[in-house]
């Protein structure tokens, strides 16, 4: 199933380690725990601090509205081998509906920092962006809190090249902050 400028049903992607999957109701105390954490928030532009229960619900009917318009795709991110299937992070990728340039932004609960999540979630991420989807994006764009340095890290691992810097909102500190832009064009 395919995103088109006419929206589609939620898809799952897999990788190695992760199952991608729509975020449902389910995931909203896994992704408050999360998100509540000022270490993973501050790094974040939207996300406010402290993260509640309203500002979880509140983002899954944008995620939902989204996918229906077209504008969002957007994932939770489950080891594989979780039977429990609980959200360790999420990805999502957007744009204007029915367009080929989109934002792409993520995120990782930090008791699951540094093992690489990101960095296989993204991969996942570009490839249905650029190969799968309908229309395809032809440019993904990010920006990154300067000193959100592992951030840079997955984003370079992926091939996405920095293209300026730029103040940048961090909605859990009230403070602007400097930010390095990052792009990746589908070849």
């Amino acid at each position: 199933m395919y995103l088109s400028a006419m929206g589609s049903e939620a898809i799952s992607l897999s990788t190695e380690r992760l199952l991608l999957r729509p975020m449902r109701a389910t995931d909203i105390d896994a992704t408050v725990a999360a998100l509540d954490d000022l270490e993973v928030s501050r790094r974040l532009a939207r996300v406010p601090h402290p993260y509640t229960e309203r500002d979880a619900r509140a983002f899954l009917a944008i995620v939902e509205r989204g996918r229906v318009d077209g504008a969002m795709e957007h994932f939770v991110l489950v080891r594989g081998d979780d039977p429990m299937d609980r959200a360790i992070g999420a990805i999502g990728v957007h744009g204007e509906p029915g367009g080929t340039v989109a934002e792409v932004g993520y995120w990782i609960a930090r008791p699951h920092w540094g093992n690489g999540y990101a960095r296989e979630a993204l991969a996942a991420v570009v490839r249905r962006s650029f190969f799968e989807r309908t229309p395809s994006i032809a440019l993904l764009t990010a920006h990154v809190h300067e000193t959100n340095r592992a951030s840079m890290h997955v984003l370079v691992a992926c091939g996405f090249v920095e293209t300026g810097s730029r103040i940048a909102s961090c909605a859990a500190t009230g403070v602007d902050v400097p930010a390095i832009e990052f792009e990746l064009r589908r070849a």
